[in-house]
């Protein structure tokens, strides 16, 4: 059997409605049916995730994997090794690719097969404050980080593609990360050090569902916290580089973000402002709580 274009991996984890709502969305890819398939990692879903792949037979071939909960990290290298296409595209299940998004990421791989290729992001929830806070704190990064394009420095892991055997030659997500943090900052840090470009695409685009409560969103930041602490470590291990990056982010964040919100009402500046100050403080407790386990672990 001649090898199929693309995979498309997406892990998942007690959210049947979200990747049924995702799979609906990749069967309207303008990319020929048959000509890539979806593989579905359960990352530990209670009760496990029933598909039925006829569902989508027309566009796609299914391949529903079923796994103890590892992370997202190790559930994305689980589906590349069932993987057949000739390229990867990674998404999460809380994501609506537009139709137009796979044959997008497709077309810049076969023009630049060197790199990692992002797409864009946009928030499917307008009136969901933190939804809308997440997006925020995505576009200021990577307005910061990508300001060249086609010599970038970040993607998102629910965004991203590249050729399998490069994945491959990577070694994959790093599945240290046991829960959703920075396995994708990690693995674009060893993407950089391979001397190999990220071409940032905007037109690949998805719309992003993640409702979010208070909690939810203070637990996420604060699990990004205790990821960054553990992707520093690892980049100072292997002297890939140090947090003045991250320190020049932060330092700009001031004025990028009067120019971010300029456009809303004053009400809802206020509120958007409170909830990026709630990200920087569940951030950095996570990341010092992080360092405090390592420190007394050590002892």
């Amino acid at each position: 059997m001649d090898q199929l274009l693309a995979s498309v991996v997406i892990p998942t984890r007690n959210r049947p409605r979200a990747i049924m709502r995702c799979l609906d969305a990749l069967a309207e890819q303008a990319l020929q049916p048959g000509s890539f398939e979806v593989i579905v990692v359960d990352d530990g879903s209670e009760p496990a995730l029933a598909l039925d792949p006829t569902r989508w037979s027309s566009k796609f071939a299914v391949k529903l994997i079923h796994q103890e909960n590892t992370g997202p990290a190790g559930a994305r290298n689980r589906g590349v090794a069932e993987a057949l296409g000739e390229f990867l595209a990674f998404t999460d299940d809380d994501c609506l690719p537009t139709p137009t998004w796979l044959e997008t990421l497709v077309a810049a791989l076969r023009d630049h097969p060197e790199a990692l290729v992002g797409g864009s992001t946009f928030n499917g929830l307008k009136n969901d404050l933190f939804a809308q806070t997440s997006q925020l704190i995505v576009d200021l990064v990577y307005s910061h980080f990508n300001r060249d394009q086609a010599n970038s420095y970040f993607f998102a892991s629910n965004n991203m593609a590249l050729r399998r055997d490069h994945y491959l030659d990577s070694r994959g997500f790093d599945s240290d990360f046991g829960s959703p943090a920075a396995e994708d900052r990690e693995f674009c840090d060893r993407w950089r050090m391979q001397n190999r470009p990220l071409i940032w695409e905007k037109a690949a685009r998805i719309e992003h569902r993640h409702a979010q409560s208070l909690g939810g969103f203070i637990r996420l930041h604060w699990r990004y916290g205790q990821g960054a602490f553990l992707y520093q470590a690892k980049r100072k291990a292997r002297a890939s580089g140090t947090m003045a990056e991250d320190l020049g982010f932060h330092r700009s964040l001031p004025k990028a973000v009067w120019v971010a919100l300029s456009d809303h009402s004053l009400g809802r500046r206020l509120q958007l402002l409170s909830a990026l100050m709630l990200w920087q403080l569940a951030n950095a407790m996570g990341f010092l709580w992080a360092a405090c386990r390592q420190h007394f672990t050590r002892r």
